[in-house]
């Protein structure tokens, strides 16, 4: 009987194996060649007559350490062509085996080989026992996907962090970003936001733009994808994550770039570091259906205590007395509604997620075919966010040279982002003014009119709500095609086509119904907006790689490659009001127009890159790398950008003790330069001009204009980073314990700056980008792996996962300005809250110092001057330059939002078909300004306010760090300063998961090949002091400057789900 070797898709450890295209080649050719060696030695068998062949079987079983079956396991009869492989449930049957002594062969890629001695008696079965195979710990080394190829880990030079598919799939979130959290060292993940479907701050060594982006440029199977959440949507703040649209379900593996050596591959768009994410593929073997769905509920974490009814009253009346107003309540004991706000606008919200994938293939055509569909609803009525996508990879071998394929992965996503406010409280939108409407008013009144508050302009959140349409629909291709071809033996080109393809369509509706302020025009009710975005754009790269024979000591990699990149970005919005009626949404039916505007823009990459590695007797190891980019968006329009990494792995070395605990020890040192060209405006270097700037001409008549917005500069250029790395990893007990260290210095130079012209120009009011800023990030980065205790056949087995990263960011240099004394200083950079300034952190937080509470009138008069007539009970403020007054020149820095440490740890315990994940996130040593608390301790006007303030100052409660109620705040206490800095530090059981795999035996009955049902939870538990809703905030998350801010961010919620996973 010919024999056919099949390898199916694999479950379990087998579908975490890390192979490259290369080394799956390899094994697969030489499976092919080693075919006729066997036949050729069928005629030296034992004593086996053919004529006495009948039909005698052979059956048996292979199963995992665990006891569970393998399917696609290789099984031969030594020296014979007769063999099979196993199904899904790991059983086997050889059939027409002729009598004789055998050896039996029992192999898969991925595990030990066994070999065991068994008799076949003419025409009886022959049963063979159960055969474990075990984890090959040897040939599984982990390979580390790098830019344009991959390497093993212990070929690695340069710092790059592994995260694998089951790491991400544990997580229950939209976007696989948000799953990097606390799994990376030197890795900074925050969900700046709570609101379904929006973006995620990923920081890779820190900040090191001031006005530029710092996100990384994501690499999606070839394809750079780089977020630009400043310009996703042009109407109604919403910023969708466009990354939301890969499945994570759909990914194998994420490796970070994070040195500046592993980066300079990609040049011009790689100074925040790269993040690469490879998607899953098909295997040869008889196709494979998987299933993956979750179901669960979202509930809001905490709620914030603020006052009742008559606690409001008693503090509103109390602050128009003080002010020398008239009490606004006249009968305390007859308030007629006691509202709670957050009650009406918070909701239990469902999260689900449905994907199906179909993988297999051929020795010559593989497959991965998936689709899916995920809901969440939010916390919040009328928002949440959904994704229908479909992922397809395809791998074909055309011939014994030549190969084709694709990774295509295309999605629509909706966003409803229903969250907005009338309290002139910016982008704090529901959130805060929730927390801030007075609980003496209902939602609607007895005649079903939302009510409003009769005292001052806020909101009525949830009619706000109810009344506003905000949705976003994004499609979105991303891909490639690709073909290869071996030249020579060790000689291969690539070219691949690529495209990433985006249109975002958002339209805004207000109803006639749309409650706004007590104060609102009604003229404002009633309108609509549209704003869409279609940005194309498209990557051809050709590459060779030429890998030579050298010898058995000698390893050298060569690769060439040549990139052309070009986008095509057009956006329009419009606006209008005056519906006459809600049913008809549309622009066409306002009758006013309120404005339109549209843009476009284009640029341009074209690249050249080589790359070598060498390695002897894997021992001393060097990466060598060059890559030249040229850029559209700069007159200089080329730059370069080397890198150069060596390795020492002593373990290697004949003086190493070879019988020691130490099992692999490698120094790393690397040096890389990248650039930053992601600065905002495409156009930085042309002037700007802004159309629509009319004048009054003659008669009345209205002329339309433009005026100048900005001074170009030709000279301008990318912001360069230049990084140093020093690294050490450690492996212990056969690798049962891995430990990796890294140092790192990162100098980012050239940063672009909006300068002020001088005077003398006449055009002072203008500014002019310059390269004149550098800021240095340097810091440690630590990460254990440990098998605490390794069972055998699915005994208990406990490992761990530790990381910890420790990043320094400081300003090095500003450049220098001519102060009002005609002096040449230092430049410094003031904003609303945050200060720039050489020799201190980016976004330190910038205010006035707090010293406790005035408590008499000598106590004032002996003080320094503060305006505002200040009364015992007002806010005593730190006189910091010593001139006897309190002006905006005693602020100084009261805060510090950059963490000192982040990390997290895994623990995995798994003990025959049951596993438990318990994973801990947290970051130490930042602070947070809660400009939440500074609306709602204000104690200054008819908002509502925190429980907090019920220990406010009075003449009979003066023991307290909280000021007097008092309408308009005479003395500013509200001002920032240091009373709204809080410690941010936090500790979170960020998830917790629960699953059991069904006994093989038991659902190969069903035609299942494996089944885990499991539980888990998400955001369970926070330890913080942080007193608002979420120790993970900032209301400006992708700004270098103001980050750390708390103002009416959406809170993140905590998740229960239930789910399973099934292969069939």
């Amino acid at each position: 009987m010919p024999f056919s070797l099949q390898f199916p898709h694999g479950s379990g450890f087998r579908s975490r194996l890390w192979l490259t295209p290369a080394v799956g080649g390899v094994l697969l050719s030489g499976l092919t060649l080693a075919q006729p060696a066997v036949a050729a030695a069928a005629p030296a068998a034992a004593k086996r007559d053919a004529a006495s062949l009948v039909n005698s079987p052979v059956s048996g079983r292979v199963v995992d350490a665990k006891g569970e079956g393998l399917p696609g396991v290789t099984v031969l009869l030594e020296g014979t062509t007769l063999g099979s492989a196993t199904d899904a449930t790991g059983a086997y049957t050889i059939a027409n085996v002729p009598a004789g002594s055998y050896t039996l062969v029992v192999s898969s890629v991925g595990f030990t080989t066994s070999r065991q001695a068994i008799t076949v008696v003419d025409g009886q079965p022959t049963q063979v026992a159960s055969v474990t195979l075990n984890e090959d710990t040897q040939a599984l080394k982990e390979v580390v996907v790098v830019g344009y190829g991959t390497l093993s880990r212990q070929e690695l030079t340069t710092s790059v962090a592994s995260v694998s598919a089951p790491q991400i799939e544990r997580q229950r979130v939209a976007g696989f970003d948000q799953a990097l959290q606390g799994q990376a060292p030197g890795v900074q993940v925050t969900a700046p936001t709570g609101a379904p479907g929006a973006g995620i701050n990923v920081r890779i060594r820190g900040n090191s733009s001031i006005t530029g982006s710092n996100s990384p440029l994501y690499v999606i199977d070839g394809v750079p994808v780089l977020p630009t959440y400043d310009r996703e949507l042009s109407v109604g703040n919403q910023k969708p994550n466009p990354l939301n649209t890969i499945n994570p379900a759909d990914i194998e593996s994420i490796d970070v770039l994070k040195d500046g050596a592993a980066a300079a591959i990609y040049g011009v768009r790689a100074a925040n570091g790269v993040v690469v994410i490879t998607t899953k593929r098909g295997k040869s073997g008889k196709p494979q259906v998987g299933l993956n769905a979750y179901y669960g509920v979202q509930e809001l974490r905490k709620k914030l205590d603020v006052l009742d009814s008559r606690q409001f009253a008693e503090y509103y009346n109390e602050s128009q007395i003080n002010g020398g107003a008239a009490p606004g309540f006249t009968d305390l004991n007859n308030l007629p509604y006691n509202t709670d706000w957050q009650d009406q606008v918070y909701r239990s919200a469902a999260i689900q997620n449905y994907q199906l994938n179909v993988s297999g293939g051929t020795d010559k055509t593989r497959y991965y075919v998936a689709g899916g569909y995920f809901k969440q609803d939010g916390i919040i009525l009328n928002s949440g966010f959904d994704r229908f996508n479909f992922k397809l990879n395809f791998d074909q071998q055309a011939g014994t040279k030549f190969r084709v394929g694709t990774n295509m992965n295309m999605s629509r996503t909706n966003t409803n982002g229903s969250v907005r406010s009338e309290l002139g409280l910016g982008n704090s939108g529901t959130v805060l003014g929730t927390l801030a409407q007075i609980p003496t008013i209902p939602v609607r009144d007895a005649n079903g009119v939302y009510a409003t508050n009769p005292f001052s302009l806020s909101d009525n959140p949830v009619g706000n709500l109810l009344e506003t349409s905000n949705k976003a629909v994004t499609n979105q291709v991303i891909g490639n095609l690709y073909g290869e071809y071996d030249i020579l033996k060790n000689l291969k080109f690539r070219s691949s086509l690529g495209i990433d393809f985006r249109t975002q369509l958002e339209n805004e509706f207000i109803t006639r119904n749309y409650p706004g302020t007590s104060r609102a025009d009604a003229s404002t009710r009633g309108s609509g907006r549209t704003g869409t975005t279609q940005q194309t754009i498209w990557l051809w790269e050709n590459t060779v790689t030429y890998n030579p024979q050298l010898g058995e000591k000698h390893n050298l990699q060569l690769l060439a490659g040549q990139s052309v990149q070009e986008s095509n970005r057009f956006a329009s919005n419009a606006s209008v009001r005056g519906y006459a009626s809600n049913a008809v949404p549309y622009l066409s039916a306002g009758t006013e127009r309120l404005g339109t505007s549209s843009y476009e823009e284009e640029w341009g990459l074209t690249s050249l890159f080589a790359r070598a590695i060498y390695s002897f007797d894997d021992r001393y190891l060097a990466t060598l790398s060059l890559r030249q980019d040229g850029t559209s968006r700069f007159d200089q329009h080329y730059g370069y950008f080397p890198a150069v990494a060596l390795g020492w792995r002593i373990s290697k070395e004949a003086f190493f003790p070879q019988n020691t605990p130490i099992s692999d020890l490698k120094l790393r040192g690397s040096f890389g330069i990248n650039g930053n060209q992601e600065l905002g405006y495409t156009y930085q270097r042309f002037s700007a001009y802004s159309a629509g700037s009319n004048y009054a001409g003659s008669g009345g008549t209205i002329q339309g204009g433009i005026r100048p917005d900005r001074i170009g500069n030709r000279d301008l250029k990318w912001e360069t980073s230049k990084q140093y790395d020093l690294g050490l990893d450690l492996g212990m007990f056969n690798d049962r314990l891995t430990f990796n260290f890294d140092a790192y210095q990162k100098r980012s130079n050239n940063l672009l700056l909006s300068v002020p012209l001088a005077p003398s120009t006449g055009a002072e009011q203008l500014n002019i980008i310059q390269n004149v800023g550098t800021v240095e990030n340097k810091g440690l980065e630590f990460n254990l792996a440990t098998t605490n205790v390794q069972g055998e056949n699915g005994g208990f087995t406990w490992t761990t996962n530790l990381n910890a990263s420790l990043n320094r960011n400081k300003v090095i240099d500003l450049g220098t300005l001519v102060n009002d004394q005609n002096q040449l200083v230092d430049r410094t950079i003031i904003n609303s809250n945050s200060i720039t300034q050489k020799g201190q952190p980016l976004g330190v937080f910038y205010g006035h110092q707090v010293q406790g509470i005035f408590q008499s009138e000598d106590e004032i008069k002996a003080a320094p001057t503060q305006p505002g007539n200040p009364k015992p009970g007002d806010i005593r403020f730190v006189d910091v330059n010593g001139d006897k007054k309190i002006d905006n020149n005693d602020r100084t820095i009261i805060g510090n939002p950059n963490p000192k440490v982040i990390g997290g740890v895994t623990n995995t315990f798994t003990f025959k078909g049951l596993d438990l994940s318990v994973f801990f996130q947290g970051s130490f040593g930042n602070d947070i300004y809660n400009a939440n608390r500074q609306a709602l301790e204000s104690l200054t006007g008819p908002v509502n306010q925190l429980t907090t303030v019920l220990n406010r100052w009075t003449p009979n409660n003066t023991n307290t760090d909280i000021p007097r109620a008092v309408f308009n705040d005479p003395n500013n206490n509200g001002r920032f300063s240091s009373r709204w800095i809080e410690d941010g530090s936090y500790v979170r059981l960020k998830n917790l998961t629960l699953g059991y795999t069904l006994p093989t035996a038991l659902t190969s009955k069903a035609r299942v090949g494996s089944l885990r049902v499991y539980v888990s939870g998400q955001n369970l538990l926070t330890w913080t002091d942080y007193s608002g809703y979420d120790p993970e905030v900032s209301a400006d998350p992708f700004s270098s400057t103001s980050i750390g801010r708390d103002f009416g961010v959406y809170p993140q919620s905590r998740t229960y789900t239930v789910g399973l996973n099934a292969t069939f």
